[in-house]
C-alpha cells in the first residue's frame, strides 16, 4: 500500500483551522450580560481602559476579545462594536480590561471613552477570537503592533508574566508620540524587570525623540531587525511565531515582511482593526 503524502504545512494549517470551526460550532455561543464597569483608567489622551466585572465568566485566551453593545441617540437598537481584551486570564478572569481608542467620527468609542463612568452598567458578550498565545504555541515571538492593536499583545505579555514564563518576545510598537504610547508606564516596567521582554517603539510624529529606536511608519527593514535580532539569540528563524495587529495595512505589510523573513505561513497571525 502506498503511503499518502504528508500535508504540507498551509494543508495542515487549513485542517486545523476547520477542526477549530467546527469545534466552535458544537461550542454554546455566548450570550449578552450585563457587567459593571469597576474603574475608568486613562491611557492615552485617546484611549481609556474599562476594567469590567462579569457577571458570568467563562475564562478566555490572551489575545480574545468582547462585544460591547452599547446605546446611541438616534439609533432604533445598540450599536455592537469588538474590543480586545488586554488583561490576563490568570489569576481572574470574572474582571476583564477592555481599552478602547476614540476613533474619529466613530459611533461606540467617542461614548465608551468619555462617557462611561465607573458602576455604569454596559453590555457585553464573549469571548471570541483565534488570535490567540499561549506557551504551547512556542517561541520566541514577535508581537508588531501599531497604535490599540497592542492590546490583544497587552493580555499575552501579562499571561507571559503571571505565568513565570520565560519565552523570548520583542514588541515592535508604534505610536503617534510618547504621549499616546498606550500601556507605556507599565510596559517599561515589565522590561525592566523580565529580560524575557524587550519593547521597541517607533514614533511616527516624533522626529529624533530618544524614546523611540525608528521615527517612522512600520516597514520591511524595521521587522527584518526584529526578526535578525531574535534569531541572534540562538534560535532558528523557523521557531518564531508572528503576530501583527492594528490597521489594515500596516497589517498586511507586517505579514509580507515576515513572510519575505523566512517566518513559515503556519507561524505568522494577524488581526486586522477597521
Amino acid at each position: 500500500m502506498t503511503t499518502p503524502p504528508a500535508p504540507s504545512s498551509a494543508e495542515d494549517r487549513a485542517q486545523r483551522l476547520a477542526a477549530s470551526r467546527a469545534a466552535r460550532r458544537a461550542e454554546p455561543r455566548p450570550q449578552w450580560q450585563t457587567a459593571e464597569v469597576q474603574e475608568v483608567i486613562q491611557e492615552t489622551p485617546e484611549t481609556v481602559t474599562l476594567r469590567i466585572a462579569l457577571s458570568d465568566a467563562p475564562g478566555f485566551l490572551p489575545g480574545q476579545y468582547y462585544n460591547v453593545r452599547y446605546p446611541v441617540e438616534g439609533r432604533p437598537r445598540p450599536i455592537q462594536r469588538a474590543y480586545s481584551i488586554g488583561s490576563s486570564p490568570l489569576p481572574d478572569a470574572s474582571v476583564i480590561d477592555v481599552t478602547v481608542k476614540e476613533m474619529d467620527g466613530g459611533l461606540v468609542s467617542p461614548k465608551l471613552v468619555r462617557h462611561v463612568a465607573a458602576g455604569d452598567k454596559i453590555e457585553v458578550r464573549g469571548p471570541h477570537g483565534n488570535f490567540t498565545w499561549t506557551e504551547s504555541e512556542g517561541g520566541p515571538v514577535l508581537l508588531i503592533a501599531a497604535g490599540s492593536g497592542v492590546v490583544p499583545f497587552m493580555s499575552m505579555i501579562r499571561y507571559a508574566v503571571v505565568k513565570g514564563l520565560s519565552v523570548p518576545t520583542r514588541l515592535l510598537f508604534s505610536s503617534k508620540s510618547a504621549d499616546f504610547v498606550i500601556y507605556a508606564e507599565e510596559l517599561g516596567r515589565l522590561e525592566r524587570q523580565h529580560e524575557w521582554l524587550e519593547v521597541v517603539h517607533t514614533f511616527t510624529r516624533s522626529p529624533g525623540h530618544p524614546g523611540a529606536r525608528y521615527h517612522r511608519r512600520i516597514d520591511l527593514p524595521m521587522v527584518a531587525d526584529s526578526v535578525a535580532e531574535l534569531t541572534a539569540r540562538g534560535s532558528d528563524v523557523v521557531a518564531l511565531i508572528g503576530y501583527a495587529c492594528g490597521a489594515p495595512e500596516m497589517v498586511d505589510l507586517a505579514e509580507a515582511a515576515l513572510l519575505d523573513c523566512g517566518l513559515d505561513a503556519d507561524r505568522v497571525r494577524v488581526e486586522k482593526y477597521d
